[in-house]
């Protein structure tokens, strides 16, 4: 047993075997123990990937999805930030899903690349959700405290969950089922009061104002490059004894 193999075993991820052919492409043998850390594993590695970065840059050029779904005033056109928010199911969800029918196909074990590809033609067939959100909202939703209507998401998740249903763990179906009758029978996007617009006006506690013709006598003499702080204390003086 190879040196790599070992370290594999050792680590807990899972345990490679050794093809012998390049590309290496290790199996992975995948048990209880191991399945969240190597799906999490997979997950990063297509979140890293060119062709999704690749993917997420087409949504804001190609398809023109620049804005955030809440905040219509921020959009990549302004300089802002865009995040892509995976919803109803995560990136977790599709990831996992992948897996099991690898798995199932290949009696316990799963090729790396095999699992990666799969779940990147699932974003490139659209059969994913995404939303587009500014980082606070992002947390938000995260957090629990705001609600994604369907009618806000781009893609057609629904296919995948035709397409893997067989492989979906039934707690992710539930979360799925739960989802869909939060939003049966309704078309109404209900923006939660966290998110309206309510401006704040701070009135300063000791108002004193310079005319306009004031500072224009103030700027009027000399060499600006010259006056300094002492030079417009003596002058605002000689203003309040007028």
């Amino acid at each position: 047993m190879s040196n790599e193999i070992i370290e594999y075993e050792e680590s807990g991820l899972a345990t490679p075997e050794e093809l012998g052919d390049e590309p290496f492409d290790p199996r992975y043998f995948i048990n209880e123990t191991n399945k969240d850390k190597v799906i999490k594993y997979f997950e990063s590695e297509v979140r890293d990937s060119f062709e999704y970065k690749w993917l997420i840059d087409t949504f804001k050029t190609v398809l023109n999805v620049k804005e955030c779904v809440f905040f219509k005033g921020y959009s990549l056109e302004n300089g802002m930030k865009l995040e892509f928010h995976h919803h109803p199911f995560t990136m977790y969800d599709y990831t996992e899903a992948v897996v099991n029918k690898q798995l199932k196909k290949n009696g316990g074990w799963v090729y790396e690349h095999e699992v990666e590809k799969e779940v990147a033609r699932i974003h490139y067939q659209l059969k994913i959700g995404l939303v587009p959100l500014d980082p606070t909202s992002h947390g938000l939703v995260h957090d629990g405290k705001l609600d994604i209507h369907p009618d806000l998401v781009i893609g057609d998740y629904d296919i995948f969950f035709e397409e893997y249903e067989e492989f979906i763990p039934m707690g992710t179906k539930l979360k799925y089922q739960d989802y869909l009758e939060q939003y049966h029978d309704t078309d109404k996007i209900e923006y939660p009061e966290i998110l309206s617009y309510n401006p704040q006006k701070i009135r300063p506690m000791n108002e004193k104002l310079i005319t306009s013709e004031q500072i224009d006598q103030l700027l009027l003499p000399g060499d600006l490059n010259k006056i300094d702080n002492k030079f417009i204390s003596e002058y605002m003086k000689k203003m309040e004894k007028k």
